[in-house]
Protein backbone atom coordinates (compact mmCIF):
# COMPACT_ATOMS: atom_id res chain seq x y z
CA UNK A 1 0.00 0.00 0.00
CA UNK A 2 2.77 2.42 0.62
CA UNK A 3 4.20 2.09 -2.84
CA UNK A 4 0.70 2.53 -4.51
CA UNK A 5 -0.03 6.18 -2.98
CA UNK A 6 3.18 7.63 -4.55
CA UNK A 7 2.18 6.25 -7.58
CA UNK A 8 -1.61 7.44 -7.36
CA UNK A 9 -0.58 11.24 -6.13
CA UNK A 10 1.48 11.04 -10.05
CA UNK A 11 -0.56 9.53 -11.70
CA UNK A 12 -4.10 10.44 -9.89
CA UNK A 13 -4.61 13.68 -12.17
CA UNK A 14 -4.25 11.41 -15.53
CA UNK A 15 -6.86 9.02 -14.41
CA UNK A 16 -9.31 11.63 -12.98
CA UNK A 17 -8.75 13.87 -16.56
CA UNK A 18 -10.24 10.55 -18.68
CA UNK A 19 -13.43 9.84 -15.91
CA UNK A 20 -14.22 13.24 -16.59
CA UNK A 21 -13.47 12.95 -20.43
CA UNK A 22 -15.37 9.92 -20.59
CA UNK A 23 -18.22 11.36 -18.45
CA UNK A 24 -18.45 14.61 -20.88
CA UNK A 25 -18.31 12.30 -23.81
CA UNK A 26 -21.41 10.16 -22.81
CA UNK A 27 -23.40 13.39 -21.46
CA UNK A 28 -22.71 14.71 -25.14
CA UNK A 29 -24.06 11.90 -26.73
CA UNK A 30 -26.86 11.35 -25.03
CA UNK A 31 -28.49 14.52 -25.98
CA UNK A 32 -27.37 16.56 -23.24
CA UNK A 33 -24.77 19.03 -25.43
CA UNK A 34 -27.25 21.27 -26.77
CA UNK A 35 -27.13 22.02 -30.37
CA UNK A 36 -23.71 23.61 -31.49
CA UNK A 37 -22.26 22.17 -34.49
CA UNK A 38 -23.34 19.02 -34.56
CA UNK A 39 -19.57 17.85 -34.69
CA UNK A 40 -20.13 15.53 -31.96
CA UNK A 41 -23.59 14.18 -32.09
CA UNK A 42 -24.02 10.81 -32.96
CA UNK A 43 -24.68 9.99 -36.95
CA UNK A 44 -28.47 9.32 -37.73
CA UNK A 45 -29.51 8.53 -41.29
CA UNK A 46 -32.58 11.09 -42.61
CA UNK A 47 -34.78 8.93 -44.10
CA UNK A 48 -37.19 11.65 -45.68
CA UNK A 49 -37.66 15.29 -46.49
CA UNK A 50 -39.95 17.05 -43.72
CA UNK A 51 -42.27 18.05 -46.73
CA UNK A 52 -42.52 13.97 -47.86
CA UNK A 53 -45.37 12.35 -45.72
CA UNK A 54 -44.59 9.53 -43.84
CA UNK A 55 -47.40 7.23 -45.87
CA UNK A 56 -48.78 7.56 -49.06
CA UNK A 57 -51.57 5.71 -50.07
CA UNK A 58 -51.24 4.29 -54.16
CA UNK A 59 -53.41 2.86 -56.68
CA UNK A 60 -51.94 0.33 -58.71
CA UNK A 61 -53.57 -0.89 -61.42
CA UNK A 62 -53.15 -2.48 -65.01
CA UNK A 63 -50.40 -5.35 -66.13
CA UNK A 64 -49.75 -6.62 -62.34
CA UNK A 65 -50.28 -9.80 -60.48
CA UNK A 66 -51.90 -8.55 -57.57
CA UNK A 67 -53.29 -4.74 -58.74
CA UNK A 68 -55.24 -2.99 -55.56
CA UNK A 69 -54.30 0.13 -53.43
CA UNK A 70 -51.37 -0.49 -50.92
CA UNK A 71 -49.83 2.07 -48.10
CA UNK A 72 -45.98 2.72 -49.23
CA UNK A 73 -43.55 5.19 -47.35
CA UNK A 74 -43.97 8.73 -48.67
CA UNK A 75 -40.86 8.89 -50.39
CA UNK A 76 -41.51 5.40 -52.39
CA UNK A 77 -40.81 5.39 -56.27
CA UNK A 78 -42.88 3.37 -59.10
CA UNK A 79 -40.97 0.25 -59.21
CA UNK A 80 -41.47 -0.07 -55.10
CA UNK A 81 -45.18 0.07 -56.32
CA UNK A 82 -44.87 -2.65 -58.91
CA UNK A 83 -43.09 -4.50 -56.73
CA UNK A 84 -45.69 -4.53 -53.96
CA UNK A 85 -48.35 -5.78 -56.29
CA UNK A 86 -46.75 -8.32 -56.87
CA UNK A 87 -44.28 -7.31 -60.21
CA UNK A 88 -45.39 -7.18 -63.82
CA UNK A 89 -47.53 -9.80 -65.88
CA UNK A 90 -46.04 -11.08 -68.83
CA UNK A 91 -47.64 -9.03 -71.06
CA UNK A 92 -46.44 -5.65 -68.87
CA UNK A 93 -44.35 -2.70 -70.79
CA UNK A 94 -42.16 -1.25 -68.42
CA UNK A 95 -40.52 0.56 -71.08
CA UNK A 96 -43.42 2.62 -70.88
CA UNK A 97 -42.86 3.94 -67.40
CA UNK A 98 -40.64 5.83 -65.65
CA UNK A 99 -39.93 3.70 -63.01
CA UNK A 100 -37.80 5.85 -60.94
CA UNK A 101 -40.63 8.93 -60.48
CA UNK A 102 -41.69 9.33 -56.95
CA UNK A 103 -45.03 8.40 -56.34
CA UNK A 104 -47.76 10.97 -54.50
CA UNK A 105 -50.40 10.26 -52.05
CA UNK A 106 -53.45 9.36 -53.88
CA UNK A 107 -51.76 8.32 -57.05
CA UNK A 108 -53.33 5.73 -59.87
CA UNK A 109 -49.74 3.97 -61.37
CA UNK A 110 -50.98 2.22 -64.61
CA UNK A 111 -48.35 -0.11 -65.61
CA UNK A 112 -49.41 -0.48 -69.66
CA UNK A 113 -49.72 -3.68 -71.47
CA UNK A 114 -47.79 -4.33 -74.25
CA UNK A 115 -48.82 -4.09 -77.84
CA UNK A 116 -50.09 -7.02 -79.42
CA UNK A 117 -47.69 -8.41 -82.26
CA UNK A 118 -48.69 -7.24 -85.67
CA UNK A 119 -50.27 -4.10 -84.17
CA UNK A 120 -49.40 -0.87 -83.88
CA UNK A 121 -46.46 -0.16 -81.51
CA UNK A 122 -49.33 1.39 -78.51
CA UNK A 123 -50.41 4.23 -80.29
CA UNK A 124 -53.48 3.36 -82.93
CA UNK A 125 -53.89 7.05 -84.84
CA UNK A 126 -52.32 10.16 -84.14
CA UNK A 127 -54.28 11.29 -81.32
CA UNK A 128 -54.22 7.55 -79.53
CA UNK A 129 -57.54 6.29 -79.72
CA UNK A 130 -57.79 3.29 -78.17
CA UNK A 131 -54.70 3.41 -77.14
CA UNK A 132 -56.08 3.75 -73.40
CA UNK A 133 -55.57 6.83 -70.59
CA UNK A 134 -52.21 8.12 -70.57
CA UNK A 135 -51.08 8.53 -67.00
CA UNK A 136 -49.75 11.72 -65.67
CA UNK A 137 -47.26 10.53 -63.10
CA UNK A 138 -45.49 8.10 -65.35
CA UNK A 139 -45.74 8.99 -69.19
CA UNK A 140 -43.32 9.93 -71.41
CA UNK A 141 -42.72 13.13 -73.47
CA UNK A 142 -43.92 11.19 -76.37
CA UNK A 143 -47.04 9.14 -74.81
CA UNK A 144 -48.08 13.05 -73.86
CA UNK A 145 -47.52 13.85 -77.06
CA UNK A 146 -50.36 11.33 -78.51
CA UNK A 147 -53.20 13.53 -76.69
CA UNK A 148 -54.96 16.53 -78.76
CA UNK A 149 -53.05 19.46 -78.37
CA UNK A 150 -50.19 18.61 -76.60
CA UNK A 151 -46.77 19.33 -78.48
CA UNK A 152 -43.48 18.94 -77.62
CA UNK A 153 -43.57 22.04 -75.86
CA UNK A 154 -46.37 21.17 -73.19
CA UNK A 155 -45.65 17.91 -72.92
CA UNK A 156 -42.00 19.21 -71.55
CA UNK A 157 -43.99 21.05 -68.94
CA UNK A 158 -46.33 18.64 -67.82
CA UNK A 159 -42.96 16.47 -67.16
CA UNK A 160 -41.44 19.41 -65.39
CA UNK A 161 -44.17 20.21 -63.06
CA UNK A 162 -44.57 16.34 -62.61
CA UNK A 163 -40.99 16.07 -61.16
CA UNK A 164 -41.04 19.47 -59.49
CA UNK A 165 -44.62 18.12 -57.15
CA UNK A 166 -43.59 14.27 -56.92
CA UNK A 167 -46.35 13.12 -59.94
CA UNK A 168 -50.10 14.17 -60.38
CA UNK A 169 -52.13 12.78 -57.80
CA UNK A 170 -55.18 13.90 -59.67
CA UNK A 171 -56.09 14.66 -63.20
CA UNK A 172 -57.31 18.67 -61.86
CA UNK A 173 -53.94 19.57 -61.10
CA UNK A 174 -53.18 19.33 -65.01
CA UNK A 175 -54.42 23.00 -64.72
CA UNK A 176 -51.65 23.78 -62.67
CA UNK A 177 -49.38 23.44 -65.77
CA UNK A 178 -48.67 26.98 -67.77
CA UNK A 179 -50.17 26.72 -71.24
CA UNK A 180 -53.21 24.13 -70.25
CA UNK A 181 -56.36 26.30 -70.19
CA UNK A 182 -60.46 25.26 -69.29
CA UNK A 183 -60.53 24.38 -72.81
CA UNK A 184 -57.75 22.06 -73.08
CA UNK A 185 -58.46 20.69 -69.97
CA UNK A 186 -61.69 19.64 -70.76
CA UNK A 187 -60.64 17.62 -74.08
CA UNK A 188 -57.72 16.20 -71.78
CA UNK A 189 -59.54 15.31 -68.70
CA UNK A 190 -61.42 11.81 -70.41
CA UNK A 191 -57.81 11.15 -72.15
CA UNK A 192 -55.81 10.89 -68.61
CA UNK A 193 -55.67 9.40 -65.27
CA UNK A 194 -53.34 10.75 -62.93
Amino acid sequence: MDRLIPWLRRSGWLYGLLALVLVLMAWRFAGGGGSGDGAAAPATRVTRRPDVPAMTLVHVAGAVRRPGVYRMGGDSRVIQAVRMAGGPTGRADLSRLNLAAPVSDGQQVVIPVRAAPGSASGAAGPAGEGSGPVSLSSATAAQLETLDGVGPALAGRIIAWRDAHGGFSSVDQLDEVPGIGPARMEALRPRVVP
